[in-house]
This record gives C-alpha cells, structure tokens and sequence, in this order.
C-alpha cells in the first residue's frame, strides 16, 4: 500500500513550495516579482504599472515624439492657428481699403452740364411764356375757354378781374422759375459730384418734364435736354464712380 506522500493519483509537493494551481484556478503571483506591488502598499515612484490589458499604452503602437507631446496640435501651414476640429483656417485675403476716386468720368461732365443746360432753358421758357401775354391777349384765351363764363361768375369775379391780375401771376411765375432752376442747378452739381440720391431725383423730374412736350419750343428743348442729362449719369463709367464714391465713403472717406 502506497503512503500519501507517494501516492501517483495526488502526488504532493515537497515541503516549502507553493500547490501548483488545479484545472480552472488562477496562479498565484510571486509578491517579489518585478512590477507587482505587495497587497496594501503604494508603488513606488518612477516604477511602471503593469498594464491590466496586456496591450501598449499607445493604442497605434508608437511613442508620441519628445517634441511633440499629446494634445499639441501641429503648425498650420497657414501660420495661423487650425480650428479646435483640426482643420487649417484658409489665409485671409489682404484686400486694399477702397480709396474715393479722383478721376471723374466725361460721361458725368455731359449729364451735368446737360441738366444745367435744361434748367436755365426751362426757367427761360416758363418766364417768356408768360411775359408774352398781354391783357388782350389774356381776355381772347379765357374767353374762348368752354365754361370759363360760369366759373367766373360763380367765384365772384369777371374777366376783366382776372385780367387785372396778370402782373400778379407774372411775378408768381417768375419766383417759380427760379425756384425749379435752383432745383436744376442743385440736382446738376450733385449728380456731378456721384450722389445717386441726385441721379434719382433727375430722373423723376425728366420723367415729369415729358407732361409739357407742348408747351413750346423752349420747353421742348428743356425737356430733351433733361433726358439727354438722365441718359450720361446712368451710363457704365458714370454709374462705376457713383458706386466707387459710395463705397469710399462707406469706407470712412468723405
């Protein structure tokens, strides 16, 4: 009969040495082995941890650079710092600040001489026309005027009244041609300097102008005048230095 120590089924280690580990146990770790730290007490400082996974702490494999810690982006070729994303900011454009333009357009010339020209001739027309009534002159046109009669004598007055205050009317006509010529003269000086406010408003008073084609020669003249003025400030060179003006002062430029 064979004793335990020397049973072939179980056979026991000798004494002083550690059970080797049944089918499905865990082996113990020696506590003085290199990288494990006995149970309860801190590591030491500088020794390396075992790591629990088996794997690199690097999950590709590769050491980060000295001079290129983790969490530094690297330089944009750019020389400008990429966004948090990672992508590079594109070079900003150094694009000149507009400048006010010193050369101003013959086209805008013609269109300012072209509406003072219209101005004058329509103050010229608007007084003469007026001038050139006489008090026969006067009596014969109302009176041929259909109803002319009843609407004198249903305000009061005759003919002869209305007559009597031609000079009155003369010099409310003059004070009106003046008026609309300073207007001319105001709007021509300002298209000439590229306010488009001015081009706008010299189109709406061509535009206006056209309802007197039949007042006269003078006025005929003063209305194509006007166009001929409307046409120039709207044409390509006037209407790039109107634009450039406008962005100058924008700009701060005045």
């Amino acid at each position: 009969m064979s004793t335990p120590e020397n049973d072939p089924q179980n056979p026991k280690p000798p004494s002083g040495e550690p059970n080797p580990p049944q089918y499905g146990q865990r082996a113990p770790q020696d506590p003085n082995a290199a990288g494990h730290t006995p149970h309860g007490q801190p590591p030491q400082y500088g020794a390396q941890q075992p790591n629990p996974y088996g794997q690199n702490p690097n999950p590709y494999g590769q050491q980060p650079p000295a001079d290129k810690p983790y969490g530094q982006q690297p330089p944009s070729p750019y020389g400008q710092q990429p966004y948090p994303g990672g992508f590079p900011v594109p070079p900003q454009g150094n694009f000149a600040a507009p400048q006010m333009p010193t050369h101003r357009p013959k086209e805008l010339d013609t269109s300012f001489w072209a509406i003072l020209a219209a101005g004058v001739v329509f103050a010229i027309g608007l007084v003469t026309s007026i001038f050139n009534l006489n008090s026969a002159t006067l009596s014969s046109e109302l009176g041929a005027m259909p109803g002319m009669d009843e609407q004198l004598k249903a305000s009061g007055l005759t003919l002869d009244d209305v007559v009597g205050m031609l000079p009155a009317i003369q010099s409310t006509v003059v004070v009106f041609a003046l008026i609309f010529l300073g207007a001319y003269v105001l709007i021509a000086f300002m298209v000439r300097r590229g306010s488009n406010v001015a081009r706008i408003f010299a189109t709406v008073l061509a535009a206006l102008s056209l309802l007197s084609l039949g007042s006269g020669l003078l006025i005929l003249l003063s209305v194509v005048l006007g166009v001929v003025g409307v046409v120039f400030a709207w044409l390509r060179p006037s209407s790039q230095y109107i634009a450039a003006r406008r962005a100058a002062r924008a700009a701060g430029y005045r």
